[in-house]
């Protein structure tokens, strides 16, 4: 039973789920009596449910780099942060670019995973185009990428590979040319890395691509101004930013040093604005959620590691921008829900309130005002440049495939349930 958000208009439903997960029944107001004989879950009381996010950008690290985050703490950060699904990037040690690599990471998903889940894999550094289409192939991998700046060379064998395995999977690119990557003192990195860096990548992209004849899903992720998203648009590329290019600048990597080094940069604080400015024209905001450990942050601050984590205040930093004016609910939801669906493919079966959709809801509190207390994070990355920061707009539950998974913050399911988003496609 939820106040359920949806064709941009609120209303009390009653929502029946199958056993696999799918909405079976929807009746509209509240009808208690049908829990006379199941299991019912009654959250009218926490606010508003939307359908469930979706983080097209998460690196949850695991295997090897376990010490900077893994399947569990990572997806029970997602969950907290009002997550249903996260798209998972393959750039932890070893590189998700080979059939054994992917069932290692498979293997720790199935049995950590507290949301569900995508797998992204990496190009093969050998170029082996057959290894590569097999792995496109399989219904477990949403993506290929993020590709980083010296990894565009191998963009011709990604698009041969996909075109081979006739697979509409998404090619995600950092946008970033490798000649113009430098590096320099903290608050003066958008000048090392350039505007010019994005733009040349998403040219060199765009260009590639009108020469391919097969209609690929081309996304970039993480733009960091305006200029970018009107190039990626004008290729037809589906784009997302990420939170801290619209709250953050240089300003703050200067304050804050390592905690607020990413990549691309931080940007001036007129850039950060002008972004602000044009957050609906993106297709979707993901977290760029890339954690470190203490230790490595604490490094100096050329050689610390690049990466802000957020996945778990990232969609409470986006509905405070509700408070603030700057959008409203329903480009929330199609800024963290909706849109990320449509780009993975899933749009029509995802969070919707009819039979056949996946029964997967965030549930929003747009009122309630809290201070992000990093100290408290499920995430193994217990930092975060938004420390002491008060916010307006939380998350107060998480439904996954219809059962609740977290209330009030806190998760309230005893073993991981997450699962690959390519089985729900299945049904």
């Amino acid at each position: 039973m939820l106040n359920a958000f949806h064709s941009g208009k609120k209303e009390q439903l009653t929502v029946v789920v199958n056993e696999y997960g799918f909405v079976s029944k929807v009746k509209a107001g509240i009808f208690k009596e049908l829990c006379r004989n199941t299991e019912c879950t009654d959250l009218t009381s926490y606010g508003i449910a939307v359908p469930g996010f979706i983080d097209l950008h998460t690196h949850l690290r695991g295997l090897e780099l376990s010490h900077k985050e893994d399947e569990v703490s990572g997806s029970k950060a997602a969950v907290r942060g009002g997550y249903t699904a996260i798209v998972d990037m393959p750039n932890t040690i070893p590189r998700i670019d080979h059939a054994e690599a992917l069932e290692l990471k498979l293997e720790k998903l199935l049995h950590g995973s507290f949301v569900d889940f995508g797998v992204s894999i990496a190009p093969p550094q050998s170029g082996g185009i057959e290894e590569l289409r097999r792995l496109v192939e399989r219904p477990e991998v949403v993506a290929i990428g993020e590709i980083f700046p010296e990894e565009l060379p191998l963009l011709p064998v990604v698009i041969k590979a996909v075109e081979m395995a006739k697979a509409q999977k998404v090619i995600m690119i950092h946008p970033e040319s490798a000649e113009f990557v430098d590096e320099c003192e903290k608050g003066q990195r958008w000048i090392c890395r350039p505007l010019e860096a994005e733009i040349k990548a998403i040219k060199f992209v765009g260009n590639m691509i009108r020469q391919s004849s097969s209609k690929l899903k081309i996304h970039i992720t993480h733009v960091t101004n305006p200029v970018s998203l009107i190039y990626a648009k004008s290729f037809g590329f589906t784009v997302d930013t990420a939170p801290h290019y619209i709250y953050l600048s240089s300003d703050d990597e200067l304050e804050k040093g390592c905690i607020a080094k990413a990549n691309p940069p931080l940007r001036h604080g007129t850039t950060r604005d002008v972004m602000r400015y044009y957050i609906k024209q993106l297709d979707a905001v993901a977290t760029d959620h890339a954690p470190h450990s203490i230790t490595e942050k604490q490094e100096q601050f050329s050689k610390c590691p690049s990466g802000i984590s957020s996945i778990e205040i990232a969609p409470s930093l986006m509905l405070n921008l509700i408070s603030k004016g700057v959008i409203e609910l329903l480009d929330a939801v199609r800024l963290l829900s909706t849109g990320p669906a449509k780009v993975l493919g899933i749009g029509e079966k995802w969070g919707c309130f009819r039979p056949k959709c996946v029964a997967s809801y965030t549930v929003v509190n747009l009122d309630k005002e809290w201070t992000i207390d990093s100290s408290k994070f499920y995430s193994k990355a217990r930092f975060t440049p938004y420390d002491g920061a008060k916010i307006r707009g939380a998350i107060e539950a998480v439904v996954i495939r219809g059962a609740l998974v977290q209330l009030n913050g806190e998760i309230v399911v005893s073993k991981p349930l997450g699962r690959p988003l390519g089985w729900l496609t299945w049904h």
